[in-house]
């Protein structure tokens, strides 16, 4: 089995007397609309498996580029929608890779819409993935809302923010 890409105008093309539809480019490559590509099936049994290898020969060449995002916030102490009814001092965020400390932040904000003094953000010295800031005193009964903002190696900024609330204290 073998497939050809034939490259025209948006229309039917003829490949060896065998007619063949092409599919418009203009909604993936932008200006390159005005092209499209057709697969010439030759020697194939059933049109679907020339379709398919035509793919995997296209995307073997061509790396794949992931659309998740660089880096993630994994989990976190206190945790999102958590009630704690022990002594809030520290807040640890844990990440799927180590973010840069350059334009890392993690602001605690209370229910008044006021920051709560803390540290600055700091690495943990086992495990870069976590970052936290300590708080002095520890935090009073209330609602907490945790915004923070950290850059991953590739210059990707992420950001977002969780809530929390310390009870009887």
């Amino acid at each position: 089995m073998m497939a050809k890409v034939i490259r025209s105008s948006n229309q039917v093309l003829r490949s060896r007397g065998r007619m063949i539809r092409t599919a418009p480019w203009s909604k993936k490559f932008g200006a390159f609309g005005m092209f499209s590509v057709g697969v010439s099936l030759l020697g194939a049994a059933d049109p679907s498996e020339a379709v398919s290898a035509a793919i995997e020969d296209v995307s073997a060449a061509a790396p794949i580029v992931s659309a998740m995002p660089h880096i993630t916030l994994e989990a976190s102490l206190p945790e999102d929608d958590q009630t704690v009814s022990n002594e809030v001092s520290e807040v640890r965020l844990f990440f799927s890779d180590a973010p840069l400390m350059r334009g890392a932040s993690i602001r605690v904000v209370n229910a008044s819409r006021r920051l709560v003094r803390s540290s600055p953000p700091e690495a943990d010295a086992t495990d870069p993935r976590q970052l936290s800031v300590q708080m002095d005193p520890a935090l009073p009964a209330g609602r907490y809302v945790v915004q923070w903002r950290c850059i991953a190696d590739d210059g990707h900024v992420m950001r977002g923010d969780f809530t929390f609330e310390v009870v009887g204290r």
